[in-house]
């Protein structure tokens, strides 16, 4: 018979204290998040190993305030993945690679991930000026030899071509925006790209480390 540990999802506070006498090896985890899809395979790995990972749902409204609790114990701000010993406050935000996960799931110290001299150049105005183009990847450019202490830095085409496609995104939903006076279009539409251009943002500076 195997003695394989299935993931635990905690959803209700009675729960969450009662496996809390059990494990003091936390992952948050949400809904959307792309990290938490990569991580959740590696838990379930570890947990079939006899490791005990209390898998949290950010979307319960308990573990969100458990997840507060955390935070402000250890003066530590994270979102998802969120891996964290709440014995010692030893964790990992963010994704890392499946031996530093095992690491600290055998109880090691995790040190930060290496953090970068300062967020990247703003992204141009308008993507079809070439001038501001150019300009916006010399400067992507030179952010990444001022922080080539740090691997697995974004192909700054790459980055381009992603925030453009966006942009174009952008455009699209403005086809299908609500009716009305050509004034609140063009709000909806300003509204819905600085949207989609700061959580692009916010995604590579997460997975950066730039808190």
């Amino acid at each position: 018979m195997s003695n394989s540990k299935p993931v635990k999802s905690v959803k209700k506070s009675k729960k969450t204290k009662k496996i809390n006498e059990e494990s003091t090896l936390y992952y948050f985890r949400s809904v959307g998040c792309a990290f938490c899809k990569q991580i959740t395979p590696i838990i379930e790995k570890l947990n079939k190993e006899g490791k005990n990972i209390l898998v949290l749902d950010m979307e319960e409204p308990d573990n969100q305030g458990l997840h507060r609790e955390i935070e402000n114990k250890y003066d530590l701000r994270c979102g998802t993945p969120w891996l964290i010993d709440v014995s010692s406050g030893n964790s990992i935000c963010g994704m890392r690679d499946e031996e530093t996960i095992k690491n600290w799931a055998n109880k090691q110290m995790i040190p930060s991930p290496p953090q970068p001299k300062g967020p990247p150049p703003p992204l141009p105005d308008d993507f079809e000026n070439e001038e501001q183009v150019k300009t916006w990847k010399d400067g992507f450019e030179e952010w990444k030899k001022e922080n080539n202490h740090m691997s697995n830095l974004p192909d700054t085409d790459e980055v381009f071509l992603k925030m453009k496609h966006q942009r174009e995104l952008g455009q699209q939903q403005q086809a299908n925006s609500p009716d009305g006076s050509p004034i609140e279009k063009l709000q909806y539409l300003c509204e819905n790209r600085v949207n989609i251009i700061e959580e692009k943002l916010n995604k590579l500076m997460n997975h950066l480390g730039v808190k």
